[in-house]
């Protein structure tokens, strides 16, 4: 394990911004030697496979929640993440904290979770979190540095047995937000498209995509183009944007949606996103 003091900014216009993200004590961080994953076993290793797993949905049912949680930094977010809890929910998290309040209210909702180690603040390991009541079959963590900060983005691969007898797919994203240039974030993505390209059956490609530009965008949109996936739609959409596009997105194939939403819960500076899906047999 190595500490990195935080010594850069990005420009933005006229302001310098350092977000939230890097300010840390003495502004030193915690980062792995390499990519691990973070898990309720303790196991710290960049894949897990697990022996027993349960479907993920009940009769070809379950929903899923994608939310970019800040840190756990508002009020309340207890309260809200405690509302989306189902027995047959999938959560993907960005942003997660697993400290001490997270990590009693995982326990307490008796949820399985894994987590990529992006790096640690204050002993709480920060990265992408997959909550749910089950175990998936498989995990792996995935790492990208951010070309300015010097501090990892995180995404999740992992796959859960559905009841038809299938594999699903999920990755869960944080993309690379602080550069302008192109090169970082493309290989962030193509390290993922990698992986989903091997898989032949359903796909659910969710989270923080920071699309904050429409270069960001098109290249999502040739990426889940090249592996036939469908973009969401929510109604109500009252996702986040900047510079009027958002940054949040599901992508999925190989199920239905039979209702998607995103409304504002004021928990954190993100929208959760909603979904009730359907496995097709």
């Amino acid at each position: 394990m190595m500490k990195r003091r935080i010594g850069k900014a990005m420009a933005w216009g006229t302001a310098i911004l350092v977000p939230a993200a890097v300010v840390g004590v003495n502004g030193y961080f915690t980062v792995p030697d390499s990519t691990q994953l973070h898990t309720v076993s303790g196991i710290h290793r960049q894949c897990v496979d697990y022996i027993h797993a349960s479907p993920l949905d009940e009769d070809g049912h379950f929903s899923l929640l994608v939310w970019n949680i800040y840190k756990q930094q508002r009020p309340h977010w207890e309260t809200a993440l405690s509302q989306y809890r189902d027995p047959h929910r999938l959560m993907l998290l960005q942003e997660a904290s697993f400290g001490p309040q997270l990590a009693r209210w995982i326990n307490q909702a008796s949820l399985h979770y894994d987590q990529a180690y992006a790096f640690a603040m204050q002993d709480a390991v920060a990265g992408v979190m997959n909550l749910s009541q089950v175990n998936p079959m498989h995990s792996c963590a995935y790492t990208a540095v951010e070309p300015y900060l010097r501090l990892p983005k995180s995404a999740l691969y992992s796959e859960y047995q559905l009841s038809n007898g299938q594999r699903l797919a999920v990755v869960n994203i944080h993309s690379i937000n602080f550069t302008y240039a192109m090169s970082a974030y493309k290989k962030q993505l193509a390290a993922l498209e990698k992986v989903l390209a091997q898989v032949e059956g359903p796909i659910i490609l969710a989270g923080d995509f920071n699309t904050w530009s429409q270069r960001r965008l098109e290249a999502v949109r040739a990426m889940v183009s090249r592996l036939s996936l469908q973009e969401m739609a929510f109604s109500p959409d009252e996702r986040i944007t900047k510079f009027g596009l958002p940054l949040d997105h599901v992508f999925y194939r190989g199920l239905v949606v039979e209702g998607a939403k995103a409304l504002d819960n004021g928990a954190s500076d993100h929208t959760p996103m909603e979904a009730q899906l359907r496995v097709i047999s």
